[in-house]
């Protein structure tokens, strides 16, 4: 992605938290934008999967069955796998499933058109992790099929195991 980002919003999780909301990030004055998820791991030696949904400008998660997915996952020491689904009520795996540390997970995505009410909200995504000794890197699509406006987003474990201390950055593109 060319051209230069600024800063929007920085949240760092610490403590017992499993899930978090990025209200009021998303607006007309970015098309695109970046965000970067640094050091999220769990209290659990379980993978835990991290998992998306956006807000809406009422404030309100949208939990509609209108995201479609697909991911690959790409083990060091392994075949890679391909999983999607379509219709599901989140954006399943947007970036590696994290465990306790020191493993865990890094990642960026980028969200397009998330405030226009007269088209899609894309989303791109990168990342990476390790998992009881096990690295692999990670590519992700997604789309949530609404003509909505989208300000926010909540990113959320698969389980209730609470993330240990982690950074979330949300970037405008220029």
């Amino acid at each position: 992605m060319a051209g230069s980002l600024e800063l929007i919003k920085s949240e760092t999780l610490s403590g017992s938290v499993a899930n978090v909301s990025v209200t009021d990030v998303f607006s007309d004055k970015y098309d695109v934008y970046k965000i970067t998820m640094n050091n999220f791991s769990t209290a659990s030696s379980t993978a835990t999967e991290t998992i998306l949904r956006f807000i809406n400008s009422s404030d309100t998660i949208v939990t509609n069955s209108n995201y479609d997915y697909a991911y690959l996952q790409m083990l060091v020491a392994s075949s890679f796998t391909e999983n999607r689904d379509t219709g599901q009520d989140k954006i399943t795996a947007m970036l590696a499933p994290t465990d306790f540390p020191p493993e865990g997970n890094v990642g960026i995505f980028y969200v397009f058109n998330p405030f226009s009410s007269s088209s899609y909200t894309f989303v791109t995504s990168r990342s990476a992790n390790s998992h009881n000794g096990t690295r692999a890197g990670w590519k992700g699509i997604a789309v949530l099929k609404e003509t909505t406006s989208i300000t926010g987003l909540n990113i959320f474990l698969s389980s209730t195991n609470p993330t240990n201390e982690s950074y979330i950055n949300v970037y405008g593109v220029k």
